[in-house]
């Protein structure tokens, strides 16, 4: 119910507790009946009013919401001036709150928003406040963004960069705002609104493009002038510098850090099937153990160095393993030691010859019999690279067993 109150204000009254309302909830079906919260929530009936009625809510805003010198018409005013006039226009604020001074407005605005638990929930940390001149607030001068390249004065004229900036003098679609520098959208032709719609977008994906461009440069170290991109590359191995340019454009999908894991997995890719051949190839031999491999690499460096010396002293149809065998006091672990009778393997040892140049001469004498037998006419192919002694003991071995004649 309503009575006339001073300057001609009404004042609402609960018809069940009879306490004064500003926010009440008006019966839609009886006459002059409203009711506070607490008792539309307790279910009041009154008369003819029943519960299940319809209600209608009004309210003047003249609740407080976190402030008891504030009401929510006033919190709406002061949020709506801040978001048309911005953060620290004070002044012009307080022609939207006419019921607040501009000092008023300053300090409940930054006590509640930015200091209080509104701001500690909203504002990131570490973010520093700024405000204009005329609030009385700190002014932090600009700060850019990004990390400036560090450049020599020489260098940025070579580029054409700016560091501070960020800027080339000519970047990537460099006559890209020309498309836009005449463009005046009017709601009147749907049309051509659409059409110049689609060369704002075009724009702005050429500047996302850009900045991505620049990212990447200056993530990688990219951005320097010809002389340290020089110095640069010559940080790295021939194989390396091969692989980076080979793989650039990856370096746009991932950071400076993860593609030089990338480039060093690679490498350890590219040595490892190398090795994987090398392994292969000693198996294809008959080498299954390390230690043979490398008795086996031995033998092959002082055959090229032979070759390098004097490439007239090997023999024709000679493997790696025709040179002239040094001393060698134990033969148990020698490549191809298994495939020696006992025999054979005294007369190796007697002669300081490797198993494996005995198998191929003995295959080539084996050959030459085999020959004989059907009346084929041959020549006998000991290699003259042996010694004297040795070429003795070997024909004195072959005639013995009737391989040689």
């Amino acid at each position: 119910m309503a009575e006339a109150g001073e300057d001609d204000a009404q004042r609402y009254h609960c018809v069940n507790c009879h306490c004064d309302i500003t926010m009440r909830l008006k019966c839609a079906q009886c006459a002059d009946v409203d009711l506070c919260l607490e008792c539309f929530a307790t279910g009041a009936e009154i008369g003819e009013h029943k519960k299940n009625h319809d209600y209608q809510l009004i309210d003047d805003g003249s609740f407080c919401l976190l402030n008891n010198k504030w009401g929510a018409i006033e919190e709406v005013l002061l949020l709506d001036a801040i978001e048309q006039d911005g953060l620290g226009n004070w002044q012009d604020a307080t022609s939207h709150v006419l019921t607040k001074t501009t000092d008023e407005i300053k300090e409940y605005y930054t006590n509640t928003y930015i200091d209080g638990v509104i701001g500690e929930g909203t504002i990131p940390q570490g973010f520093h406040q700024t405000f204009l001149d005329d609030c009385g607030g700190e002014k932090v001068p600009l700060q850019p963004s990004f990390t400036p390249v560090k450049l020599e004065h020489a260098e940025q004229l070579e580029l054409g960069y700016l560091p501070l900036r960020d800027d080339f003098d000519r970047e990537f679609e460099n006559e890209a705002e020309t498309s836009i520098t005449t463009l005046s959208i009017s709601e009147d032709d749907k049309l051509e609104t659409a059409l110049q719609l689609a060369q704002l977008d075009i724009y702005n994906r050429v500047l996302t493009e850009r900045q991505q461009r620049k990212n990447i440069a200056r993530c990688h170290n990219l951005i320097a002038g010809k002389q340290r991109q020089s110095s640069q590359k010559r940080k790295f191995s021939k194989d390396e510098r091969e692989l980076r340019s080979k793989f650039r454009p990856f370096a746009r999908l991932l950071d400076a850090e993860e593609y030089d894991k990338f480039i060093v997995s690679l490498k350890r890719e590219k040595q490892l099937k190398h090795r994987v051949k090398e392994l292969v190839r000693y198996r294809k031999h008959g080498i299954t153990k390390l230690e043979d491999c490398l008795d086996c690499e031995k033998v092959k460096d002082r055959r090229k160095l032979q070759e390098n010396t004097n490439p007239s002293s090997i023999g024709h149809g000679e493997d790696a393993t025709s040179v002239v065998s040094e001393p060698v006091e134990d033969m148990s672990y020698t490549p191809g030691i298994c495939l020696l009778s006992s025999n054979e393997r005294s007369l190796c040892q007697s002669i300081s010859l490797r198993p494996l140049k005995f198998v191929n001469l003995k295959t080539n004498v084996l050959k030459e019999a085999a020959l004989r037998k059907y009346g084929v006419p041959t020549k006998h192919r000991i290699p003259k690279n042996l010694k004297p002694e040795q070429k003795e003991k070997m024909i004195e071995y072959f005639s013995r067993t009737s391989w040689l004649h």
